[in-house]
């Protein structure tokens, strides 16, 4: 009957006692949640002017995606106790897990996590969240490249919730940084990288939480809000402030997501930006749903490139290309919403980049087969 430690709960009320190990008078951890999203996809490549000669197999078949994924079930906590994702597809691996407590009785929380969320939600929901199947990579990859670990305080600022801020910092280096466990230097570069950030959360209609899915299976009511932030990144090679706008509009039938990232780099002097668009419509509730998304990236011009840039440069540098990409999509709910048969068309444009001149474009057409628990 007594809150030793402050937080407004008691006994087998207060998480800290209730799931001690130590603690054997309360009942029991009640069970996991387990999730798993499976995926098989026939493509049909209909341009590929990047295709090696021994690539130019038109049809491919794959099961090009397994998620699973655990969820704790404690009560009262955004996103729960905790997730782990786990991605094995290709090279199996852990690729984000979240650890999340409450402070105090007002929403705010405290969590660690893998370090790959920075400003975007994009690169940590779930691929059962994507409307267009696959993250539009091109946005994001020069903007979130992923650290090895990092930690976030974040709720409301109102009574209301209509105001919410997170704060964050993250360090960690190596290839398949935002993951869990192992990682290598693919570069032989071991500089020490590290971000910091915030971001805040205004609500004008109903309330948006970053792990809301996007898709609709029967219409939903008026949702409306605007999320701006910013965070300092350094890289192995880059220095760099960067900003990041999201605005989300759902009413009825219709999804609307529209995100732009800009970063001033300091270290070679360049100005890069990305915008993305996403479109949902639900034609038939329960049934069909139309999808599309446009996203494109431009790197900018080096304005102070070393004289041996050439050859210190990194993945991580010779990936900026400027780079522009469209995507169609037809969702048939065949099983309620666990079962999803979906024909997706996408239209990608890379150009010439500042270590490559060998700009390509990419169509093909996909169906895709996904299982989602």
């Amino acid at each position: 009957g007594v809150d030793n430690d402050g937080d407004g709960r008691t006994d087998c009320a207060d998480f800290g006692c209730r799931f001690d190990s130590q603690v054997t008078v309360c009942q029991a951890t009640p069970g996991f949640r387990f999730s798993v999203v499976g995926q098989v996809a026939q493509t049909y490549r209909i341009q590929d002017t990047n295709a090696a000669e021994l690539d130019q197999n038109k049809w491919d078949t794959r099961f090009s995606l397994l998620q699973l994924r655990f969820l704790g079930p404690i009560g009262n906590i955004s996103n729960s106790f905790f997730l782990i994702n786990l991605r094995a597809e290709t090279t199996p691996r852990l690729t984000f897990a979240l650890f999340q407590l409450p402070i105090g009785n007002l929403g705010h929380y405290f969590n660690i996590n893998s370090g790959g969320g920075g400003l975007t939600s994009q690169l940590i929901i779930s691929n059962a969240k994507q409307l267009l199947l696959e993250r539009a990579f091109l946005v994001y990859s020069a903007f979130e490249q992923g650290n090895g670990a990092a930690i976030e305080f974040g709720g409301p600022i109102d009574p209301k919730g209509r105001v919410n801020f997170r704060a964050f910092g993250a360090g960690g280096s190596g290839r398949f940084s935002g993951n869990v466990g192992g990682r290598f230097f693919a570069d032989d570069n071991t500089n020490y990288t590290w971000g910091a950030g915030a971001q805040f959360l205004f609500n004008i209609a109903g309330y948006y939480g970053r792990f809301d899915t996007p898709y609709i299976y029967t219409p939903v009511p008026l949702k409306a809000a605007i999320l701006v932030g910013g965070k300092y990144d350094q890289r192995a090679q880059e220095r760099y402030p960067a900003w990041n706008g999201t605005g989300i509009f759902r009413w009825w039938h219709f999804h609307l997501m529209a995100e732009t990232y800009w970063k001033r780099e300091l270290e070679f002097g360049s100005w890069q930006y990305s915008y993305y668009a996403q479109l949902g419509a639900l034609l038939w509730p329960r049934h069909l749903m139309l999808a599309a998304d446009y996203g494109e990236y431009v790197a900018g011009d080096l304005e102070d490139p070393p004289t041996n840039i050439d050859n210190i440069a990194g993945d991580e540098l010779r990936r900026q290309r400027d780079e522009r990409q469209f995507r169609g999509a037809l969702h048939w709910y065949a099983y309620e919403q666990t079962g999803l048969i979906s024909l997706r068309y996408t239209y990608r444009d890379v150009r010439n980049g500042r270590f490559a001149a060998d700009g390509f474009k990419e169509q093909d057409l996909t169906l895709f087969g996904t299982y989602r628990f």
